[in-house]
């Protein structure tokens, strides 16, 4: 049968029966990097290659995906006449190429000639696109796996960067300050070889995500989980209100509520894009979450990374004059990124968040993202060791003009009051009755960071929970004007 003979047998036979019928075809010689046919233009011929190699490239705006060798074969362009004769992937000689080219009018001739040629035709027809999708598949195990190193790297990266804080809270009580920047130069050379492993595997799965998007032959497919993907990835924090028009819209679309809020949580915000997607028949909100998911992880990797970044610069800061660089924060989007380092702390805890439109505030973001850590920590801590409550409320709001305000509000046991005062002293800890570094000195960083900044920070606490209030002027430490308080 045709069926077991290999690809070149069954080219030599296509070949010996157009030098039969149309006469002898020249065998060209193709140098390296000769391109055979280019993605979006139109194929006119196909090309059969006797020897030499040629590789399957696309070019896109995040750089070009090169496919692997074996994706290509010996047969270039009959894929894309099959589909309206626009070539997908750019096709390049890697080596020296001797080929036969026979357009698309003799090809014709050739079957009308001897219609058994249809046949072999149609096996290098399906050999070619089952090439295509076990490379398709290989990628998306290659992704699998990378994703669980991804996830073991992120683990060790968040048990880093707990060790970092921990440290980081000891010395900031000690006086000797010029000892801290020997101790964040030996912590950032210890991080090295994690963070450039993580840096690493991000950079391989980003590229073999693209490379299986791009290579489905399903236009809307492809627009639709690039679409989600990079959404997910360059999500940005909504205010409540916004959070909640948009699960109303999204649950109209897709009605389903619980998918809704995945979505927005998610960071795809686009009601038009689920629209698109309920009206494509071959596209599935599943799908789409699940590009979404992996442009999430992305983001958090690169929010752990630039954290782990400046818990190091803000190390050294302490021990230099001119202290951490002050910049421009967008106040949602930092308390966010400390929600997703600490979610491991977070399990069986309820964040709720009341966001208001707030203007960016000039700060310190190391420093301030420190303060959110300390305090959604203590809440946790405190709901987890009393065994009472299971909701934390994040607030903001602009309590007046030229300040910002944010409420870190747990259900727990509260605080008795003689103990709160006591809070912001160093060393000092409510924690199962004993004085040791814990809660206070938390608490103690915290009051240093916000009182360099010119804002203010309070605790009040009841028998249904305790709250801490943080006041921050928006234009920066030196906007303060005395007596102008939140």
């Amino acid at each position: 049968m045709d069926v077991g003979l290999t690809d070149q047998e069954i080219i030599t036979r296509i070949i010996e029966a157009a030098d039969k019928h149309l006469g002898y075809q020249p065998r060209l010689t193709f140098p390296p990097g000769v391109y055979l046919t280019k993605e979006g233009h139109y194929v006119e011929e196909v090309i059969f290659a006797l020897s030499g190699q040629v590789l399957l490239q696309r070019f896109t705006d995040a750089g070009d995906i090169v496919m692997h060798h074996a994706s290509t074969g010996h047969v270039i362009g009959l894929l894309a006449l099959a589909s309206n004769r626009v070539g997908f992937f750019t096709a390049r000689t890697t080596t020296e190429v001797v080929a036969v080219q026979l357009p698309t009018e003799q090809v014709d001739y050739l079957i009308r000639q001897e219609p058994e040629l249809s046949r072999l035709f149609n096996i290098l027809f399906v050999r070619s696109y089952d090439r295509r999708l076990r490379r398709a598949e290989d990628i998306q195990i290659e992704q699998h796996e990378l994703t669980a190193q991804l996830e073991e790297e992120r683990a060790r990266l968040t048990t880093a960067l707990h060790n970092l804080e921990a440290a980081r809270r000891e010395l900031m009580s000690q006086a000797r300050f010029a000892s801290l920047g020997e101790l964040a130069a030996g912590v950032a050379h210890e991080l090295n070889n994690p963070m450039a492993a993580i840096e690493r595997t991000a950079d391989h799965l980003a590229e073999d995500v693209e490379g299986l998007i791009t290579s489905s032959p399903n236009r809307r497919w492809r627009e639709a989980t690039s679409h989600a993907l990079e959404a997910a990835r360059s999500s940005h924090a909504v205010s409540t209100k916004e959070a909640r028009a948009l699960r109303r819209e999204l649950t109209e679309v897709t009605g389903d509520r619980a998918l809704a809020q995945r979505w927005v949580l998610a960071g795809l915000h686009d009601v038009d894009f689920a629209k698109q997607v309920r009206a494509n028949r071959r596209l599935d909100y599943e799908t789409v979450e699940h590009a979404a998911s992996i442009g999430t992880a992305l983001r958090n990797l690169s929010t752990a990374s630039t954290r782990i970044t400046q818990l190091v610069a803000s190390l050294r800061a302490y021990a230099r004059p001119d202290g951490d660089p002050v910049t421009d924060v967008d106040v949602h989007q930092s308390i966010e990124d400390t929600l997703q380092l600490i979610a491991h702390k977070l399990r069986g805890v309820e964040v709720k968040r009341d966001f208001a439109e707030l203007p960016h505030v000039t700060c310190t973001p190391g420093q301030i993202a420190q303060v959110w850590t300390n305090l959604i920590t203590n809440a946790a801590e405190a709901i987890e060791e009393s065994g009472k409550g299971s909701t934390i409320t994040i607030r903001t709001s602009a309590s007046k003009p030229g300040w910002v305000r944010v409420e870190v509000i747990d259900d727990g046991p509260g605080i008795p009051p003689e103990r709160i005062d006591k809070l912001f002293e160093p060393r000092f800890t409510t924690k199962n009755g004993e004085v040791r570094f814990g809660m206070g000195i938390g608490l103690s960083i915290c009051r240093g960071i916000v009182s360099a900044h010119h804002g203010t920070i309070e605790l009040t606490s009841s028998t249904n929970g305790t709250c801490a209030t943080v006041g921050l002027p928006i234009d920066g430490p030196h906007a303060h004007d005395e007596g102008d308080t939140p």
